[in-house]
């Protein structure tokens, strides 16, 4: 939807039903959640207005770092207060996901405030546990609270839909949720030992929940954080992961340049004859042989510019681009990158994206190695203005995420590389450019020189069910290395899950996604005979129903279309993650054209 299509509504009689339970707008930003789960995106580039360079401007065109300041928000100790003797929040400030919840109700909050006259929402406090297709055409939405909707359009906004059973780690073992936090802050002994399954933005929550949110500080002494504790800690907290790699940080500052970032290896014409075969034929792409040798000479290139800009500044950078562009078209970029590489270091693009090997002796050395990896990306990551040569070649892992969305979705992969992206490589792409703060960084750092927290596992521990009985009817777990020639095994009290799970239709527990998937009218993707999770979609995000076909009267988005949809969960800026807003806008523009054509008007269900 553009901005000049708003004015459309004053013309026509609309009424939508928005089927909501919580909080209109928060969603999974509860906000009863402790300041200290913060945000891993800072406040300027955080914006749900869409249209920020239109001269149409709502009352709600405002993003959440000029609404943090209208609203009188300031740094007290720390934490984000409405107290005008508190520190001024700055555009790099990561705000606490209890704020971003406030700002998405006042969102909402002034977005149906502003409605046309002609346009009736009415906020239904349920949940929707069955849609059903009417003799008319039209849709018949029934509600938990009893209540009986006939609309004609339904958009299911389906977010982070839970399984009905979690995956264990191990049966028998004492296993908790990640959130909501205060299940284990409240409940867990103080002085238990606990493991971290997972090393990404999960696991630092959940460190950060059993530290600081049980009263331990951080203190700055000679520019180092140390760690000051409460003396309600776990005794011990153990992290570990399949990859072994720890998480990277987000730049302190540093400009969203998704669109104004021009490609030098990866271009459009690039990815586009990836897709084709030599006569012009569409063709499935393989991710590691082909996709990823592009992304890395991409990531190379700006690593490269980035060093001779910092050395001999823009003229040297862009010689140095312009060699490179001409060597990948002469078939010479290895050699051309070797010379480079002798001249201002070595970069190895595949290995930061996969990580360098970790295959050591001892828990001692491997715990050395991810505490090197970690003090690395801190420096980089405080390089100011964004401008390490290394976080600028992860960044264009971002920069590029769309026309890797091309190339993945809707089939444009083989099976093997669909799994391979969807169990691996997506991942790895998330750690490079969707990470935490990087005060997290300095306070896993602060946590590991007070011996509170161990990563000495290696790669991918053996997880068992230890012999004492633990709460909860469970067991403790016993820890083991599976990749250290000199084994480590830990006994810990009970294990935090560090991750979440993505949200599977097969196993789905919301009952409205349940009676859509007995009905036949929403199915998952296949490759072949080969079900994949991720729900079924058409180009233009209608289900597909068992008989193949579109349900031209239901929309679908959420992370449950991850799979046939891809990088789904991010939240919105002006500049880059937009693309959910641009889907919705254009099955709007659809609803809106249709409902032009018909005088009635029309009603429509958000679910």
């Amino acid at each position: 939807m553009t901005s000049a299509s708003l004015g459309v509504f004053a013309d026509m009689r609309l009424e939508l039903e928005v089927i909501e339970p919580g909080v209109p707008g928060s969603g999974v930003y509860d906000l009863e959640q402790p300041d200290y789960l913060l945000m891993n995106n800072p406040c300027e580039q955080i914006a749900l207005y869409p249209f920020p360079e239109s001269d149409y401007r709502p009352a709600y065109a405002v993003g959440l770092d000029e609404w943090v300041r209208r609203e009188g928000y300031r740094w007290v100790d720390g934490e984000l207060r409405r107290d005008p003797a508190g520190a001024a929040v700055g555009p790099d400030d990561y705000m606490p996901r209890r704020v971003m919840g406030e700002y998405l109700n006042w969102f909402y909050r002034t977005l149906v405030a502003s409605a046309p006259a002609s346009v009736r929402i009415r906020h239904h406090r349920s949940t929707a546990t069955d849609v059903s297709a009417c003799a008319d055409g039209r849709e018949r939405v029934q509600l938990a609270s009893g209540v009986t909707l006939t609309v004609d359009h339904v958009i299911v906004t389906s977010g982070h839909t839970a399984n009905r059973a979690p995956a264990r780690t191990v049966p028998g073992v004492w296993e908790l949720d990640p959130y909501p936090v205060d299940e284990y802050v409240n409940t867990l002994p103080a002085g238990a030992s606990v493991a971290v399954a997972g090393l990404g933005l999960v696991a630092i929550d959940v460190v950060t929940a059993l530290t600081f949110g049980r009263g331990g500080r951080f203190v700055e002494t000679d520019g180092r954080l140390r760690y000051v504790p409460s003396g309600r800690e776990p005794s011990a907290i153990y992290m570990y992961s399949r990859g072994g790699m720890p998480f990277t940080g987000k730049s302190v500052t540093g400009l969203d340049r998704t669109d104004v970032y021009k490609p030098a290896i990866a271009t459009p014409d690039a990815f586009a004859a990836l897709k084709l075969t030599a006569d012009g034929k569409q063709r499935q792409v393989r991710v590691r042989e082909e996709l990823l040798p592009l992304l890395f000479a991409e990531m190379a290139t700006r690593y490269y510019a980035q060093v001779a800009y910092h050395k001999s500044g823009l003229a040297a950078a862009r010689v140095v681009r312009a060699q490179l562009i001409a060597a990948w078209s002469d078939g010479r970029y290895p050699e051309a990158r070797a010379e480079l590489a002798a001249r201002y270091g070595r970069f190895d693009a595949a290995e930061v994206f996969f990580g360098p090997s970790l295959q050591f002796d001892t828990a001692d050395q491997y715990e050395l190695a991810v505490r090197g990896l970690l003090e690395d990306d801190l420096a980089a990551a405080e390089v100011p203005d964004g401008h390490s040569p290394v976080k600028c070649a992860a960044e264009v892992l971002r920069i590029f995420r769309d026309p890797v969305r091309g190339m993945v979705e809707d089939g444009g992969l083989d099976l093997e590389s669909f799994r391979e992206f969807n169990n691996g490589i997506r991942g790895r792409i998330n750690r490079l450019i969707a990470g935490p703060p990087a005060l997290r960084t300095r306070q896993f750092l602060a946590l590991m020189d007070a011996g509170l927290l161990r990563i000495p596992f290696g790669p991918a521990p053996a997880v068992v069910p230890s012999a004492g009985p633990a709460a909860d009817g469970g067991y403790g777990a016993r820890i083991s290395s599976t990749t250290l020639a000199e084994p480590f095994t830990a006994d810990v009290d009970c294990v935090i899950r560090g991750h979440l799970e993505m949200p599977r239709l097969a196993d789905t527990a919301s009952p409205l996604l349940r009676r859509l998937q007995e009905r036949g009218r929403v199915t998952e993707l296949r490759y072949g005979e080969t079900a994949v999770g991720s729900v079924n979609l058409t180009s233009d995000s209608h289900p597909v129903s068992a008989n193949g076909e579109s349900q031209e009267r239901l929309w679908l988005f959420g992370v449950l279309t991850e799979g046939v949809r891809h990088f789904t969960y991010y939240v919105p800026s002006p500049h880059s993650r937009i693309r959910a807003v641009d889907e919705i806008g254009e099955s709007v523009n659809r609803i809106l054209d249709e409902i032009s054509a018909a005088p009635a008007g029309a009603a429509l269900a958000g679910a």
